[in-house]
Parts: structure tokens; C-alpha cells; sequence
């Protein structure tokens, strides 16, 4: 679309600040904003070229030269296609599809403009369409089991929104408000599914952040972890995986060398230990945010499983590696309290039933 030049990028700002000293003297002659426009394109400064247009395009409809006006207009139209794939690219969804595949899959694409406080998502809504913002800033809102909102975070241009409901067909987990005003691209469900086709290392790109910020709400939710700065919220979000297990499924046998800190994020365990004749016995029951493994992550402490762990529930873990784990331990205060607290859980009252029961573990 930009034309090729000869002229040096001095050579082209020199005759750009003469257009632009001229349109000032001159403000009536649509000619020299022409200039501007052609100059601007040549330095491929797309953003500003498309603003002095859109001022083109309104100056040739007051002065009744519409056939010029329209002109203009679809040369706006050009250059808002190459600003959209060019943000379209540097998207972490997008990045690894074709600009083939894009210009196609997109060309009817729909353009959303919000105003401050214009809400784009619902929570509880049924729709799962996705978008990526263009402009602007988001506010994502979650809700815990009471209905009361929590602020999560704000989302900067080329992120995408909406995934977690596309991915999964569930409803809506978040309001999506805008702060100020945004854009956004609406991502055709269609189009979605034929690029994940194309090209499955981009769908495996998008489950990885989608279930990043889903495990960064999750810690937002956890009475022992929501107290940590952002920074360290957002690196244990990034090391975590989801792991769900079904009810009576036994996640960890006693002895096993502990490998992960676990937070539990749906379901309870129970810690079951073996008597001398073979029969079991409960010990301790570990509910909806507790840490499994705790005893771990403090040096000279146990590393292995002191019991058999046994998910009661359809339960959902996230786990954390180890080593990762204990290093953001170490300079987080608040974290390494949270870590006591679990292995008080773990050890305390599972130590005293086994010394009053005589457990063979």
C-alpha cells in the first residue's frame, strides 16, 4: 500500500514540516494536508497519516468535494486494515498465524468502540465470542462464592479477552469493564476454530495464558495468598498447572518424595493412614484453600508424604514446583506464614493421632 521513495527519511521529515507550516498559514487548502498524508505514508507513521486523513475527509465534505472526500475515505480504510493486522500480529494469539490466514479469516472483521464504563462482558453471561483489545484499557471484576466482586487486573492493548468462556463453553467468570475509551476486535467463533486447525500450536498458546489468569483469580481468591504483592501473585501464576482428580482417587501415597506445593482450589482431601492389622484410618481432613506438601518447603522438615492423601471430592489442585516455590517463600513473608500455617494442618494434628494411635506409616 506505502508507495517506495528514493528520497532519505531527512529528505521526507524536511518536506513534512513544510506541508505541516503550510496547512498552518493555510488552513483552508486541502492540498497541503494531501501532502502531509502522502509524506506521512512514505515514513510509514500509519497512525498519524490516518488522523490527518480523517481531518482531509472532513474538510472535503464542508467544502462539498465529496468524490474527493471518498477517496480519502478509502485510503483511511486501507490504512486501518495495515494498522489492525499490524496489531493483529503482535498479539500473543495471533503472532504465529499467517497474514494470509488473517486477512482472510478477518476481512469482515467488527470493530467494538467503547466509552468509560461501558461494560464489554457480563458475569454469568451465556455468550463466549472473544476479542482482542485495540486501544484502550479493561478492568476485569471477578466474584467469589458470596457474589462479591474483587478487582483483578487491568488489560493493555493486544491482549485477548473473553477466552476462558470460548475455550471451556462455560459462562462468563468476570465483568469486563472499560476504564476509558477502547476498541476491540470481536474474534468470529468460526474464524477461532479454523486458525486452531490450521495451526494447533496457536490454540496450545492461548489454553496457557487462559489458564494462567485463571489461576491468578483463583490465588486472588485464597484467603492466605491474596495478601502477596502483584509481582509475586503473578509468578506463582505463571508456574502453577491445574491438576483434578476424582472423588475417592488417591493423589499421593505415604512416602512418596513431595515434589509439589498444592493448593486446593475445588473439592477437600483427606490424609488416611494404615493401622498394624491393615485397616485404615482417617487422620485429617484438608479443605478449600489449605497447602498440601508445606512440610517441603521448610528446610530440615519432612520431604516425603507422611500419609496417604485421597481426594473426597471431584478436587482440583494447583500445583507449584518445589524448588520455584521455596525460592518465593524466601523473600516473602507472608507467603512463608501462609506455609507455616499449612504445616501446622499437615503435621500437628496428624502427628498427635499417630503418636495416640500408634499408626505404622
Amino acid at each position: 500500500m506505502v508507495k517506495q521513495s528514493s528520497e532519505t527519511t531527512e529528505a521526507l521529515q524536511h518536506r513534512l514540516a513544510m506541508s505541516q507550516q503550510l496547512s498552518a498559514a493555510y488552513p483552508l487548502a486541502y492540498k497541503y494536508l494531501q501532502k502531509q498524508v502522502e509524506v506521512l505514508m512514505l515514513l510509514e507513521r500509519l497512525d498519524e497519516a490516518e488522523l490527518t486523513l480523517l481531518q482531509l475527509q472532513n474538510m472535503l465534505i464542508n467544502r462539498g468535494l465529496n468524490e474527493e472526500a471518498e477517496k480519502a475515505g478509502d485510503i483511511r480504510n486501507h490504512i486501518n486494515k495495515e494498522l489492525l493486522c499490524n496489531q493483529l500480529y503482535s498479539t500473543p494469539f495471533l503472532h504465529l498465524a499467517s497474514s494470509s490466514f488473517l486477512e482472510k479469516a478477518f476481512r469482515k472483521h467488527r470493530r467494538l468502540e467503547l466509552e468509560e464504563g461501558d461494560y464489554l462482558i457480563h458475569y454469568g453471561a451465556q455468550e463466549t465470542q472473544m476479542f482482542i483489545l485495540i486501544s484502550g484499557e479493561l478492568a476485569v471484576w471477578s466474584r467469589d462464592e458470596a457474589e462479591k466482586k474483587h478487582f483483578e487486573h487491568v488489560m493493555q492493548v493486544g491482549e485477548v479477552v473473553g477466552e476462558l468462556a470460548f475455550l471451556e463453553n462455560k459462562p462468563r467468570t468476570a465483568d469486563v469493564i472499560a476504564c476509558k475509551k477502547s476498541t476491540l476486535l470481536a474474534i468470529p467463533s468460526n474464524a477461532a476454530l479454523k486458525l486452531f486447525m490450521e495451526n494447533p500450536s496457536i490454540e496450545e498458546a492461548l489454553k496457557k495464558s487462559a489458564s494462567t489468569r485463571k489461576i491468578q483469580m483463583d490465588l486472588r481468591k485464597n484467603a492466605s495468598i491474596k495478601k502477596l504483592p502483584k509481582d509475586v501473585l503473578s509468578l506463582l501464576a505463571k508456574q502453577g498447572k491445574f491438576k483434578h482428580f476424582n472423588a475417592l482417587e488417591r493423589i499421593y501415597p505415604c512416602g512418596q518424595e513431595i515434589q509439589t506445593i498444592d493448593l486446593i482450589v475445588q473439592g477437600y482431601v483427606r490424609l488416611v493412614g494404615e493401622l498394624g492389622d491393615g485397616t485404615s484410618l482417617i487422620l485429617n481432613s484438608l479443605k478449600k484453600g489449605a497447602l498440601l506438601g508445606c512440610s517441603a518447603a521448610i528446610p530440615h522438615m519432612e520431604q516425603q508424604y507422611q500419609a496417604d492423601i485421597v481426594s473426597m471430592d471431584n478436587t482440583t489442585l494447583i500445583q507449584f514446583p518445589l524448588d520455584f516455590f521455596q525460592k518465593i517463600m524466601a523473600t516473602n513473608p507472608r507467603l512463608y506464614q501462609a506455609v507455616l500455617q499449612g504445616v501446622k494442618l499437615e503435621q500437628d494434628t496428624l502427628m498427635q493421632t499417630i503418636h495416640d494411635k500408634q499408626l505404622l506409616l
